[in-house]
């Protein structure tokens, strides 16, 4: 799993608990690549996904961006639930079937 990914479903997770801030090191994973998760971190925050501030000891804490909660979900949606998918999918069954029809 990407670590944007990762970062939003622990976020997500956190929030439909009631939870507040999260350290980003607590993340699963942050500990393997932190260059990575940062760079996602960064990215998530320029989008307003996730907010950010210090928590008691002056480090960055994140949570999910209560108003773009309908944001997430969509980013975390499975593949196959995506509706892109499914009219490409769609739209190459029509094209074969068109050509073995034509042939």
């Amino acid at each position: 799993m990407s670590p944007r990914k990762t970062i939003l479903r622990e976020l997500d997770r956190q929030f439909r608990n009631g939870g507040e801030y999260t350290r980003p090191a607590d993340i699963a994973g942050f500990g393997r690549q932190p260059a990575k998760y940062q760079a996602a971190i960064n990215t998530l925050l320029q989008e307003r996904l996730i907010n950010g501030r210090k928590d008691d000891e002056g480090r960055l804490a994140i949570a999910i961006n209560g108003d773009r909660v309908a944001d997430v979900s969509k980013a975390l949606r499975p593949p196959f639930a995506r509706p892109a998918l499914w009219l490409a999918i769609l739209a190459v069954a029509a094209i074969g079937a068109a050509g073995l029809l034509l042939s």
